[in-house]
């Protein structure tokens, strides 16, 4: 008797448990029948490249290609990508979000990818794909893109500002590839608006060569460069190999400081200028 009761018990946990799965509001990625993707019609074009990014790698896990479309008709069944009146009806605004802060949302039948601008949606939709779906991206020929038989995944509700302003590898396949930069979230490669631009930061390297050249400078005052080997080298070949200023000169602290505010004026979106030595 006791054994039959406690056999019981236990059937009845297991169909609550499955009861309560069944009614879970997670998404089946492998099962899209129905689903669309939308994008607002006057979204920037890095959000466009980012619902397109979104179909073409769900077609290769679930052989669907889901069609991308402005507006919705029902409630559910949609990847709402980036901000717009869809995002704004269900209360995901991306006025506080940074220009590559993110947030994923999955429930109630929908699925949300909504980031700040220029590249938080798209770096949302990378997340995404990577963090969800399995995706990796390898090189800028080889994608891993697994086949799903099943994947539910959610509720999430999920937010993250990336703690870095620029991120640069000095590797030759990063660099000669904007949109695998774009895919591995490193924003100092490519200025291709689909690609979200780049990071107003720039890297900090060799600023002396352009700043105070010996070109320029140097067959009048060779005074402004460095001795070398006894010898001051101006005009040189290359500033950047072979070359330094000479900066307890006040001449030279001139020349650099109207050149870096020049390059300030130019470049009114830049967050920062480099001024630093050359590489030899």
């Amino acid at each position: 008797m006791p054994n039959r009761f406690l056999l019981a018990v236990l059937s009845s946990c297991v169909l609550s448990a499955a009861a309560l799965a069944a009614e879970a509001p997670g998404v089946d990625l492998a099962n899209l029948e129905g689903w669309d993707i939308v994008v607002a019609a006057d979204a920037i074009p890095s959000e466009k490249h980012a619902a397109e990014e979104l179909r073409d790698h769900l077609a290769l896990a679930t052989g669907r290609t889901l069609p991308i479309v402005n507006s919705t008709s029902r409630a559910d069944r949609h990847f709402i990508v980036g901000p717009g009146e869809e995002a704004g009806k269900r209360g995901l605004a991306a006025e506080k979000l940074g220009p590559e802060d993110l947030r994923i949302v999955v429930g109630e039948g929908n699925i949300a990818i909504v980031g700040g601008r220029p590249r938080g949606t798209l770096y949302g939709v990378y997340t995404f794909l990577e963090d969800y779906l399995g995706v990796r991206f390898l090189t800028a020929d080889h994608t891993y893109v697994p086949k799903l038989a099943a994947r539910v995944i959610g509720p999430v509700d999920r937010t993250y500002r990336p703690p870095l302003e620029m991120r640069w590898a000095y590797y030759g396949e990063v660099n000669r590839n904007p949109a695998l930069a774009a895919r591995l979230r490193v924003n100092t490669v490519g200025n291709e608006p689909e690609l979200g631009g780049r990071s107003g930061q720039g890297l900090i390297s060799h600023s002396f060569a352009h700043q105070i050249p010996s070109s320029k400078y140097g067959q009048e005052h060779p005074e402004y460069y460095c001795l070398r080997d006894g010898k001051r080298i101006a005009p040189a070949k290359n500033d950047s190999f072979e070359n330094e200023p000479c900066l307890t000169n006040p001449d030279v602290l001139r020349i650099v400081t109207e050149a870096v505010l020049k390059e300030i004026e130019a470049n009114p979106g830049a967050a920062n200028v480099s001024v630093s030595q050359n590489d030899n």
